[in-house]
């Protein structure tokens, strides 16, 4: 897997995904995914609406699927930026907290993130017409984050318990992008997942440097996703494929070479987020050696 976020963030746009396809055969990486991650929509809960920096999600998975690839996708699919379109069209879509205003799952964005009731029949219809029209447009492997959000205790449209919706509205997933669809779980709850997913992020994400911030482990950085992931490696082949978070193996990521042993160690899913022309030598030796284990 190719995955933009861990160079590009929420920066990304349509020419660096084919400017990385370009560089894939220039390379002759052994990537099958090419996915497309946080950064192409226009809100988090306008999923089908582009921001400015993509032109047509259709026309890249065409452009991916043409070099032999797989076109893949990122959503956070229980999420609504309470700015979106969606929240204010629908604010019965919400799960609600006691006071009859929407609940939060946290703060991310800049905003106090609401969820979507997918009880309710209009949200649930919505959420299916999202994956079926990805699936339609070409895309077959979907990352779906923050699905914790899913299983939060609130008031929803129907009275049935959180974990019941969240299993539920995964599965209105599912049967949108059809058994045949790779699907890897992200920011969820483990138990509860089990059955669900094809592969399951297995620890908090990674990034460019060691340490996470004020060490709380619960923040982005190599360390904590170590901890977390080596603690979880015994879910790998009997749960899911583990996803350990993304291969970096560019120069400027910190401990580069110790964050690649452990990604190989997992004998998991392995995702590259790089730049690939910003490798060198060694990076592309390095993310080349992953990808054709993975692959095997």
């Amino acid at each position: 897997v190719w995955c933009s976020w861990y160079e590009y963030f929420t920066a990304v746009t349509e020419d660096d995904i084919h400017e990385n396809l370009r560089a894939m055969d220039t390379l002759d990486l052994p990537i099958d995914v090419v996915q497309i991650d946080d950064g192409y929509q226009s809100a988090l809960g306008d999923w089908l609406t582009l921001s400015g920096r993509f032109r047509s999600r259709a026309a890249i998975a065409e452009a991916i699927r043409a070099r032999g690839r797989r076109a893949g996708i990122w959503t956070a699919p229980f999420l609504v930026d309470p700015a979106s379109s969606l929240a204010a069209e629908h604010p019965d879509w919400l799960v609600q907290d006691a006071s009859g205003g929407p609940l939060h799952a946290g703060r991310n964005w800049g905003h106090n993130l609401c969820i979507l009731d997918t009880t309710h029949p209009g949200a649930a219809t919505f959420l299916t017409e999202v994956f079926t029209t990805l699936r339609t447009e070409g895309y077959d492997y979907f990352k779906v984050d923050f699905l914790y959000a899913g299983a939060l205790n609130g008031i929803r449209h129907k009275e049935v318990d959180a974990l019941d919706a969240y299993r539920a509205g995964i599965g209105l997933i599912r049967e949108a992008i059809g058994p045949e669809s790779y699907l890897l779980g992200c920011g969820a709850p483990i138990l509860p997942s089990i059955g669900l997913f094809d592969a399951m992020r297995v620890s908090p994400d990674t990034a460019p440097h060691r340490r996470p911030e004020a060490d709380d482990y619960s923040q982005p950085g190599q360390d904590p996703a170590e901890f977390t992931g080596v603690g979880r490696q015994w879910q790998h082949g009997r749960l899911w494929v583990n996803d350990p978070d993304c291969l970096m193996a560019r120069p400027a990521v910190e401990t580069r070479e110790r964050w690649a042993a452990h990604v190989e160690a997992t004998g998991g899913l392995v995702a590259s987020s790089d730049r690939l022309l910003s490798l060198d030598e060694w990076g592309i030796a390095t993310t080349r050696r992953l990808l054709r284990g993975a692959a095997r």
